[in-house]
C-alpha cells in the first residue's frame, strides 16, 4: 500500500501533467516518460505499490552531473537545467514569465520552447542549458561545482543570463523555483526499508536579509542579487486533496494573478511538497543581457561567517578557477590521446569519462554512481582503479587500492555463509550478497597497479603481507567440493544468487596469477605456494567447463558456448556475458591459461553472444531487460583482444551513440552511460517492453572505466608481460578513422611495464604507407603493428627491412621509426 506522500506525489505529478494546458506545472522529464507510456505493472519484488515505484524513479534514471574531485556529494542536472544536490532536500529550476500576457514558460514542458544542452567542453564538467521561448526570449544557464574558502568546501554555482536573440526589446520575469522532486526522483522507499532518496520538503523558508533559502533543516540556494518578488507555498490546511497543491502554488499565482504571494515561509506535514518561486524583472534589447548568479551549498555551511565565506569569492573567479583546474588536470596530465577528425569525438569522450571517475571519487573511494550506487564495491573499484592507473590518475588508484582496500580486508574469525571471514575482501555489499569474486578482483587490481607503478614504488611489496598473501590463501581454502567458488551474487548481470558462476573462478585465476607474479617480483617465499593455488583453481575451473561443454554437446547443442556457470548447462541466454571477462579484463587467453580447447570455446562464446544478444548494443534481457552499456564495452574489448576489430568498432559505435541519446528532441544524457540503458530511451520509445526493468545510476563509474580502458587498448595494449614483453600499436584503429593528412598520437601513456609509452602514426593513402614514430617506450619491449589498412607488402624499422609474415608486423625493441606499405 502506498504511503500518503507517495500517493500524493503520484497524483500531483499526473494531474499537473494532464492539466498543463491550463496551469503549467514543472513535471520532471523522468515522470513525463513514465506517463508517456504508463503501465500499472511495477517491480512488486522491490516496491509495494505503483506510487512508491514512480516516486523512486525506477525506470528513467538519466541526468547530467557536476561535482568536485574527491568530495563526497555530487549534484545532478536535469534535462531542463534543474539542479539537485544529491543529499539535500530540494531541486532548483529556472523558468520565464510574462506578466503582461500571463504566459508561463517552463523548460520542462515540450511546447514551452526549445531546450538545448551540452557540456561546455569535453574536459570541463560544466553543463550549459539554453532555453528559448516562442516569444524569442532566451536564458542560458551555466552550472558547475567548485570549492570556496580556506577549507575547500564545495558548492554549485549556476550563472543565468537572459537575452533577446533577435535584438528586439523583451521584458518579463526570470524565475527560480525551489521544489522537492529532482532528476533522481522524489523518494526511494523499497521493501527493504531503505530510504536512499528522500526529497520531501516539509519546511521551506526564505530569509530576505540573507538572500538565502532554508530547506527543512539545511541551507538551500543563496542569491547574489535579491529577488524582487517571492512566494512560498505549503499545505497549511492539512489537505489530502491533490488538486489543492496545484491550486495553491506559485505557478497558479503567476498565471492567474500575475504575481507571487510574498509569503516567506510554509510547511507541509502531509506530503512534503512545499514549493517556492523567486522572481527578478528583466528588460533586454540588442546585445544587453540580464544576469543572476545562484550558489547552492553542497558541503555543510552554518552561521554568518560561513555565509560570508560562501559568498566571498566573485562567481567569475570561481568559474575561472574551476576551468583552470580541469584544464590542467585533463589536458596537461596523464594519457593524452590524439585522434583524427572522423573520430575526434572519441578523445572528447575519453576526457569526459576521466572527469566522471574523478568526480565520483569520494576521498579516494571511486563509487559507481552518485545516488543509489554511492558506495564502495570491490568489483567496480577494481576496474575503475585500474583504468585510473593506466590513464595517468595514479594517485587516485594508489589511494583506492593502498588505503581503502586494506580497510575492506576482513580480519575476524567468523563465517560469511560457507566461507571464512578472515582474508575476505568486502564490506556490506560483498558479505550480504556473497560476492565471491572480490578477492580475485582485489589481487588482480593490486598486481596490475604494482606493474604500472614500477619497482621503485614498491606498491605491491607494501601490501603483500597480509593483503595479497592471505587473500590468495582465502581462495585456496574457501571453495566447494568441486574446487570452484561457492554460489553467490557477485554481479547481478550473471543470473541467480543461488548458483555458482564461472565469473568468480575466472577472476580468482587472474588474481592468483597476479599474486604469484608479484611474489616473484619481490622475492617472497610463498611463490611456489601461490602457483600451487593457481594451478588447483585452474584445474577445477577447466575440468568444470570441459564437463559443461561435453554435456551440452551430448544434449545436441550445435552452438559452442560457456554458460554462466556449471549449474546452467544448456542455458543459452545473455547471462553468458560473464565469459567476456576471459578476454577482458582478465586476459586469460594470453598464454591460453586454461588450455587451448577452452580458449577456442571462449572465442565461440563471443560469437554466440553476438549472434543472439546484440542488436547494436548488448541486450541483457535475461536479468535487466535493458541494454548493458558497460557489458557492450566488455564485449567490444573482448573482440579487440581476440583479433576482430570490425565487431569491436561496431559495438563501440553503438556505445558512443548510447552516451548521447535523444528522446522527443531532449538529451537525457550528455556523454555518459547508466548501468542499464532502457529500451524506450535507446529507441526514442519505438520499443517499450511489457516486462518491467530497472535503472542504475548515471554516470556509471564502471562504464566510464570500461570506456577509458577500451580506447586506450584500441590505441595500444601490452602482451605477455612476464615472458616476451611486447606492445601492440594501433590494434583497434580502423582504416576509415585516418584520412589523408591526419594521424594518431599517444603521449605520456602509463604501461604495465612501469614506463611511459608514446607514438605518432601517419597514414598516406596515396602511397599506401603507414609510418609510426615511437616517441617514448619501455626498455626492452618489442612492438607489433597489426596493419588494418590492407595486405602488408613490406616493412622497415629504422631503415632496415623487416621480414613480412601475415598482417602483424613485428618490430624490434628500441626502434624509433618504422613504416609499413600495404596493398
Amino acid at each position: 500500500m502506498a504511503q500518503t506522500h507517495e500517493w500524493m506525489f503520484y497524483e500531483v505529478m499526473w494531474r499537473g501533467w494532464a492539466g498543463r494546458d491550463r496551469i503549467p506545472y514543472p513535471v520532471p522529464w523522468w515522470a513525463q516518460q513514465a506517463f508517456r507510456r504508463w503501465s500499472d505493472d511495477f517491480d512488486s519484488g522491490t516496491y509495494d505499490s505503483k506510487e512508491a515505484a514512480l516516486a523512486s524513479n525506477a525506470l528513467y534514471r538519466y541526468w547530467h552531473m557536476v561535482g568536485v574531485k574527491d568530495h563526497r556529494q555530487e549534484s545532478l542536472i536535469g534535462q531542463a537545467g534543474e539542479i539537485e544536490p544529491v543529499y539535500d532536500k530540494y531541486c532548483l529550476s529556472f523558468f520565464l514569465h510574462d506578466p503582461a500576457t500571463g504566459a508561463l514558460r517552463l523548460p520542462q514542458l515540450p511546447d514551452a520552447g526549445r531546450v538545448e544542452q551540452r557540456m561546455e567542453a569535453p574536459h570541463l564538467p560544466v553543463v550549459l542549458t539554453a532555453f528559448r521561448t516562442p516569444e524569442d526570449v532566451e536564458f542560458v544557464q551555466r552550472t558547475f561545482a567548485t570549492t570556496v574558502g580556506p577549507g575547500g568546501r564545495d558548492l554549485v554555482v549556476t550563472r543565468v543570463t537572459v537575452g533577446s536573440p533577435t535584438g528586439q526589446v523583451r521584458e518579463g520575469l526570470l524565475c527560480a523555483a525551489v521544489l522537492p522532486a529532482g532528476p533522481s526522483g522524489f523518494q526511494r522507499h523499497d521493501r527493504n526499508g531503505r530510504h536512499i532518496t528522500d526529497r520531501r520538503l516539509t519546511f521551506l523558508r526564505y530569509l530576505p536579509d540573507e538572500q538565502r533559502v532554508e530547506t527543512n533543516a539545511g541551507w538551500g540556494p543563496v542569491f547574489d542579487i535579491p529577488p524582487e518578488q517571492y512566494g512560498v507555498h505549503g499545505n497549511t490546511e492539512f489537505s489530502f486533496d491533490p488538486d489543492a497543491y496545484l491550486a495553491d502554488s506559485p505557478f497558479h499565482d503567476l498565471v492567474v494573478g500575475g504575481k507571487l504571494n510574498g509569503a516567506p515561509e510554509a510547511q507541509d506535514q502531509v506530503a512534503g511538497l512545499c514549493s517556492a518561486v523567486f522572481a527578478w524583472p528583466f528588460r533586454v534589447v540588442d546585445d544587453a543581457v540580464f544576469e543572476i548568479d545562484v550558489r547552492l551549498p553542497v558541503d555543510v555551511f552554518g552561521g554568518p561567517a560561513d555565509l560570508a565565506e560562501l559568498r566571498g569569492t566573485p562567481s567569475a573567479e570561481l568559474e575561472a578557477a574551476n576551468r583552470d583546474f580541469w584544464t590542467a588536470k585533463l589536458l596537461g596530465q596523464g594519457l593524452q590521446p590524439v585522434l583524427p577528425r572522423p573520430v575526434a569525438h572519441l578523445t572528447d569522450l575519453f576526457r569526459q569519462a576521466r572527469s566522471q571517475l574523478l568526480i565520483l571519487s569520494d576521498h579516494g573511494e571511486i563509487h559507481p554512481g552518485p545516488t543509489v550506487y554511492d558506495s564502495f564495491w570491490i568489483r567496480d573499484s577494481s576496474v575503475e582503479a585500474t583504468a585510473c592507473s593506466l590513464v595517468g590518475d595514479s594517485a587516485l588508484a594508489e589511494r583506492q587500492l593502498g588505503t581503502h582496500y586494506p580497510l575492506r580486508f576482513n580480519r575476524g574469525t567468523g563465517r560469511i555463509g560457507p566461507c571464512a571471514e578472515y582474508g575476505f575482501y568486502g564490506g556490506p555489499h560483498e558479505k550480504d550478497d556473497r560476492e565471491w569474486d572480490s578477492n580475485g578482483q582485489a589481487l588482480w587490481a593490486i598486481g596490475r597497479h604494482d606493474r604500472t607503478s614500477g619497482p621503485r614504488s614498491a606498491f605491491g611489496a607494501r601490501l603483500y603481507v597480509p593483503y595479497v598473501r592471505d587473500a590468495a590463501r582465502w581462495l585456496r581454502d574457501n571453495r566447494d567440493q568441486y574446487g570452484l567458488l561457492h554460489s553467490g551474487w557477485s554481479a547481478e548481470h550473471l543470473g541467480e544468487r543461488d548458483k555458482p558462476h564461472y565469473w568468480d573462478d575466472l577472476w580468482a585465476l587472474a588474481g592468483l596469477y597476479e599474486a604469484a607474479r608479484l611474489a616473484e617480483r619481490i622475492g617472497a617465499p610463498e611463490v611456489g605456494e601461490l602457483w600451487g593455488v593457481f594451478d588447483d583453481v585452474k584445474r577445477a575451473t577447466g575440468d568444470s567447463i570441459r564437463w559443461v561443454l561435453a554435456e551440452q554437446r551430448r544434449r545436441g547443442a550445435w552452438e559452442t558456448y560457456i554458460p554462466t556457470g556449471p549449474a546452467d548447462v544448456g542455458r543459452l541466454d545473455s547471462t553468458m556475458i560473464g565469459t567476456a571477462a576471459y578476454f577482458h579484463p582478465l586476459r586469460l587467453h594470453m598464454g591460453s591459461k586454461l588450455g587451448d580447447d577452452i580458449d577456442r570455446a571462449a572465442r565461440c562464446t563471443l560469437d554466440t553472444m553476438y549472434a543472439h544478444f546484440v542488436t547494436g548494443g548488448f541486450r541483457h534481457e535475461a536479468a535487466w531487460n535493458a541494454y548493458g552499456p558497460y557489458l557492450t564495452m566488455q564485449l567490444a574489448h573482448a573482440y579487440l583482444l581476440a583479433g576482430d576489430p570490425a565487431r569491436m568498432d561496431a559495438l563501440l559505435g553503438w556505445t558512443v551513440a548510447a552516451g548521447f541519446p535523444t528522446v522527443a528532441g531532449r538529451a537525457p544524457a550528455l556523454g555518459a552511460w547508466n548501468e542499464q540503458h532502457a529500451f524506450p530511451v535507446a529507441s526514442d520509445f519505438r520499443e517499450v517492453p511489457y516486462n518491467r526493468w530497472y535503472m542504475g545510476d548515471i554516470p556509471h563509474g564502471w562504464a566510464a572505466a570500461e570506456y577509458l580502458l577500451l580506447l586506450r587498448d584500441i590505441l595500444f595494449f601490452e602482451a605477455d608481460e612476464d615472458r616476451d614483453p611486447h606492445l601492440y600499436i594501433a590494434p583497434g584503429v580502423r582504416p576509415h578513422w585516418v584520412p589523408a593528412g591526419e594521424g594518431i598520437a599517444v603521449d605520456a601513456a602509463p604501461t604495465l611495464f612501469g614506463a611511459p609509452f608514446g607514438y605518432r602514426l601517419a597514414h598516406d593513402p596515396a602511397g599506401r604507407t603507414v609510418t609510426v614514430d615511437v616517441t617514448q617506450a619501455p626498455e626492452g619491449v618489442r612492438f607489433v603493428y597489426p596493419c588494418r589498412f590492407g595486405e602488408v607488402r613490406s616493412a622497415a624499422a629504422d631503415g632496415q627491412e623487416l621480414a613480412v609474415t601475415g598482417q602483424d608486423v613485428r618490430v624490434p625493441a628500441g626502434t624509433r621509426r618504422f613504416s609499413v606499405t600495404y596493398a
